[in-house]
């Protein structure tokens, strides 16, 4: 059911929503500084060749642009010729090659790349371990990996009711990603495909109260609840005007962790 799997085969609706929200997201002073602290240790000094897997419509690779060494080499690199074109209108007037990819045969030769980023893009591909043998394959020797996700199985909104609150959590997260967990499973695929991993640093979001950016998370959702059948019409109905009204009367509570991976090829 994930959406992002397969973007060219979304509706227009839906396409629109996810595209709405990757770059609502962005802009969020909080996700900004999230990609902030993981692009600060990437080096300036020097023309770099970079690689931003799965990039969607280049929020992070745009971010990159202005701050790393002004030869340096950009490339965004996507499956879907739909977020692709999105990428490019939002990118005009920038250095940036962007390519329409599979996500486990990169038309790139071997030790290409100085860094390679996938930001939030293992939790939607349908085999992360070979999608990162591929990073692998692409890396140089003393190149840098870096993986950002979200631990979707523990994204949670609050309900009144425990029960109802952990059906809608599952049912809501593991819908827009194929692997959920797949934060919790990093250290395991991060070796099976060939990389030591150098470090780690989470980010845990919440907003008690008042919501802001899971608020805008919930509005994103009622845009895909009914294009992708997540929930019936009434319960997907139901669960956006809960968080609604939480939200205005200061009783909303969301919360979810984000990691960030650093890791080298195996020596």
């Amino acid at each position: 059911m994930d959406p992002y799997t397969n973007p060219d085969q979304q509706s227009d609706t839906t396409l629109q929503a996810m595209i709405t929200r990757l770059e609502e997201r962005a802009k969020h002073s909080v996700f900004e500084r999230m990609i902030r602290d993981y692009i600060a240790e990437i080096p300036k000094d020097r023309p770099l060749v970079v690689l931003d897997f799965g990039c969607g419509t280049g929020v992070l690779i745009r971010a990159l642009e202005p701050v790393l060494h002004p030869d340096s080499d950009l490339y965004g690199a996507d499956i879907s010729s739909r977020l692709l074109e999105s990428a490019r209108a939002l990118s005009e007037g920038t250095r940036i090659h962007w390519d329409k990819v599979e996500p486990e045969r990169l038309p790139y030769s071997s030790e290409t790349f100085d860094v390679i980023i996938m930001h939030t893009l293992l939790s939607h591909v349908s085999n992360p371990e070979a999608t990162l043998k591929e990073a692998a394959r692409l890396l140089k020797p003393a190149g840098r990996l870096i993986v950002f996700d979200a631990d979707h199985a523990g994204t949670t909104f609050g309900l009144p009711e425990y029960s109802k609150m952990r059906e809608c959590d599952f049912r809501l997260t593991s819908a827009i990603a194929s692997h959920p967990d797949i934060c919790r499973q990093m250290t395991r695929y991060l070796k099976a495909a060939g990389f030591e991993l150098r470090s780690h640093r989470s980010h845990v979001l919440s907003e008690c109260g008042r919501g802001d950016f899971w608020l805008s998370s919930v509005k994103g959702f009622a845009r895909l609840i009914p294009a992708l059948g997540i929930l019936s019409e009434a319960e997907g109905e139901a669960w956006v005007k809960q968080m609604l009204e939480a939200h205005e009367t200061g009783t909303f509570f969301a919360a979810g962790a984000f990691y960030t991976f650093h890791a080298g090829r195996a020596s």
